[in-house]
């Protein structure tokens, strides 16, 4: 109950916005997973610390299926449709059954039971997050979700994050992001939003120096504990 209080009385936090892949549900290891299966069907290898530059956006730093194109040159012309049809099935098959990570649901239903709002803001299409919202029994959880197919650029450009604010009505320095991608913690800095990390077996090698609070997981504090060492941070 004293959280609550904390929370109601002196958190200038109004909403938490969060990502979905990686944060929410582990579906970007089954993306790496059948990239790397399809590379090494053409008898190439893609390295983590590669891929990991296009975690969490659809911005192309790194394209996998052009970089498996141009290794392996002119003598095999990959048919980009069917390929990339492929993958797809590859990650919907590693991905079946999943559930939410550690502390998703906790911290939905604390920051329900507080009067924190909660959106989601992720840089897949809105037919890959819907399906897994109803599925998880969690979009009715989110006032709004914002997808790529609602912005004109995904991640790492704020677009998302400031969308999501706009449909709240609530200023983005009352919004506080949670992700799990560099791209993502780029894309709620330039939105003027605090962020909190929980890299995962991805992006976990990566940087995120930068964020308010590193947590391993989001059942290792509580939603007021969040907040407290975020405002102060």
């Amino acid at each position: 109950v004293r959280s609550f209080v904390f929370i109601m009385e002196f958190s200038r936090m109004k909403a938490l916005i969060f990502d979905f892949d990686g944060l929410m549900v582990d579906t970007e290891t089954p993306v790496y997973e059948s990239w790397q299966a399809l590379y090494r069907e053409h008898g190439q290898e893609l390295a983590l610390e590669t891929y990991v530059q296009c975690v969490g956006s659809t911005v192309q730093q790194f394209d996998p299926l052009t970089a498996l194109q141009n290794l392996l040159g002119e003598s095999v012309n990959l048919d980009r449709e069917e390929t990339t049809r492929i993958q797809h099935a590859g990650v919907r098959e590693r991905s079946f059954g999943r559930n939410t990570l550690p502390g998703v649901r906790e911290l939905i239903a604390e920051a329900q039971q507080s009067g924190i709002r909660l959106a989601l803001a992720s840089s897949s299409p809105t037919n890959w997050i819907e399906p897994w919202l109803e599925r998880l029994a969690l979009r009715e959880a989110f006032e709004v979700v914002r997808t790529r197919d609602n912005v004109s650029e995904a991640k790492p450009s704020p677009e998302l994050f400031l969308s999501a604010a706009q449909a709240l009505d609530i200023d983005p320095d009352e919004s506080l992001v949670l992700e799990d991608s560099l791209n993502g913690l780029r894309a709620a800095q330039a939105a003027g939003m605090r962020c909190v990390v929980v890299p995962n077996a991805i992006t976990g090698g990566l940087d995120f120096s930068a964020a308010n609070l590193i947590l391993k997981s989001l059942a290792d504090l509580s939603l007021a504990e969040i907040l407290t060492k975020v405002q102060s941070s």
